[in-house]
């Protein structure tokens, strides 16, 4: 009997991974492979190019072989990856240099001096996006001044996604949704020029490429390189949309109303809507989803699940090392100790801002540092860890009270989704109802809905999300929680004020 299947590719920032789903969207079988991260310098972050090639080809071929399919019954590979960052081809289209992530700090004290110039806020009422150091276009500017030659070199500005695309197909493109929230007037939703004069660099304008609609970014798979992946040649590959619009998309969360937090790496909170928002200005992102005509309004915090990771590796050595060693699941351990402790943890609160880069949402301060308040004597690492969750839970009560738009139930995605405490805590704290969808390759899922779009196997967006999402989880809130949730982010966002001045004093002194 005949089988169909798409096969989705995710390049995210740690972790490249490859699923392939059946056309109602199950999870069929997967692979992940750890990504290129290197800091030659502090603060920085970049990947070699290559080594995320080679990792998307072995998880694309260790997924067919787990699945024993035919090359024949893929129908089409969606491909979606870390947003914002730096991807550099020459004309040959190989990498010019390792590409600069999105997580790269280096560019916080030319971000400064936009900002105080006033040229961050003239940006933002063009854009609809705040300038920070995750922005391609101020890469590029760091990249003008310190290495020119690198961009001498260079025939074309790719995010991770767009590298992918180009390998398997051949073809120098990006979308809209990874292209608006940097380059795209909020009212044409297309290339502004003076975007490019205003940061300086318009000089490398015709090497950003063109931006269609990721349901419009479709090419034949390259034969050669479907030999390699055990693929058909001419297999239609999708790109798009990046990681945050997939995840989104693939949890369900598509059309004006629709709320999706994504919990991975970085944290980001969004709400679909019908047209650009603006207020409060000079904060978080506006961009294009991938249904044309929705727009996403987000705030994404720099850390979510990492200060967990950070905290146990830290703060449970031992049993990190067990647990590495025999493959236990060591975050249901962690969770279980973390339950156990009351809401408010005794008293300590945590501030997530994990990132050398500092903190882009709700607010934006390169020098931000995570940090506890009110240990006592009396508490225990169980103590902090639960801190730790509702810290993360914090910020992202503190993105959506922020961004003003009502919360009247919530998708989650990302790894910490997984999550039953984070997302009772979220669930408690927004006072509304958390959905986690089927599965855990949201990313993935989103892509090859939009794959499936755009060969047609369904009429619409909205036929390929009703096909192939379907809710596995449901949490309701607590009553009587959000009120207390409410006091602690009161004193949250009161701490985290009082810390800008010592925030400057600290990087002042101390220089990190």
């Amino acid at each position: 009997m005949s089988r169909s299947y798409l096969l989705g590719i995710d390049a995210g920032t740690t972790v490249i991974k490859s699923t392939l789903f059946d056309v109602e969207g199950r999870e069929i079988a997967g692979a992940a492979h750890d990504s290129s991260f290197v800091a030659p310098n502090p603060g920085w972050a970049e990947s070699d190019m290559h080594v995320v090639w080679r990792a998307v080809q072995a998880t694309v071929r260790q997924t067919l072989a787990r699945a024993g399919v035919r090359p024949d019954e893929v129908l089409a590979l969606g491909v979606t990856g870390q947003g914002d960052g730096t991807w550099l081809i020459d004309r040959n289209g190989a990498p010019v240099r390792p590409a600069i992530l999105w997580s790269d700090g280096r560019t916080a004290a030319l971000v400064t001096e936009l900002w105080e110039a006033g040229i961050g806020h003239d940006l933002f009422t063009i854009t609809g996006t705040a300038l920070n150091t995750c922005n391609q276009g101020m890469h590029l500017r760091w990249l003008q001044e310190h290495e020119p030659a690198t961009l001498e070199r260079t025939s074309a500005v790719l995010r991770a996604k767009d590298w992918i695309f180009h390998c398997l197909t051949g073809v120098t493109s990006t979308d809209t949704t990874d292209a608006s929230h940097t380059y795209f007037s909020v009212e044409t939703q297309a290339y502004n020029e003076r975007v490019f004069r205003l940061l300086g660099i318009e000089a490398w304008r015709p090497v950003i490429p063109a931006a269609p609609h990721p349901v419009d970014l479709r090419a034949p798979l390259l034969e050669h390189i479907a030999g390699e992946l055990g693929l058909k040649p001419g297999t239609p590959v999708v790109a798009g949309p990046f990681d945050v619009a997939a995840s989104a998309l693939g949890a369900g969360a598509a059309f004006p109303g629709d709320a999706c937090s994504v919990l991975g790496t970085a944290g980001v909170h969004q709400v679909m809507v019908e047209r650009p928002v603006l207020e409060p200005a000079d904060i978080g992102y506006n961009m294009c989803h991938a249904p044309p005509g929705v727009f996403v309004r987000l705030l994404p915090t720099m850390t979510s699940t990492q200060n967990l990771q950070w905290f146990a590796r830290e703060f449970y050595a031992p049993e990190w090392a067990a647990a590495q060693q025999s493959g236990a699941n060591l975050w249901d351990e962690l969770e279980a100790c973390a339950a156990q402790e009351p809401l408010g943890a005794r008293g300590v609160l945590y501030h997530p801002y994990l990132d050398p880069a500092g903190e882009r949402a709700p607010f934006i301060n390169s020098a931000a540092r995570a940090q506890f308040s009110g240990i006592s004597a009396g508490h225990t690492r169980d103590t902090l860890l639960r801190a730790v969750y509702e810290g993360v839970a914090l910020s992202v009560l503190d993105c959506y009270e922020t961004m003003g738009v009502p919360v009247t139930s919530l998708r989650l995605a990302g790894g910490g989704a997984r999550s039953p405490l984070w997302a009772q805590m979220l669930a408690d704290a927004l006072g509304a109802p958390v959905i986690v969808a089927e599965g855990s390759e949201y990313g993935a899922r989103g892509a090859v809905i939009n794959a499936a779009v755009a060969i047609g196997l369904f009429g619409s967006y909205a036929e390929a999300v009703e096909r192939m999402v379907r809710p596995a989880r449901h949490f309701e809130p607590v009553a009587g929680n959000r009120s207390r949730f409410q006091a602690l982010l009161d004193l949250y966002g009161a701490e985290r004020r009082a810390m800008m001045d010592v925030w400057a004093m600290r990087q002042s002194v101390l220089g990190a």
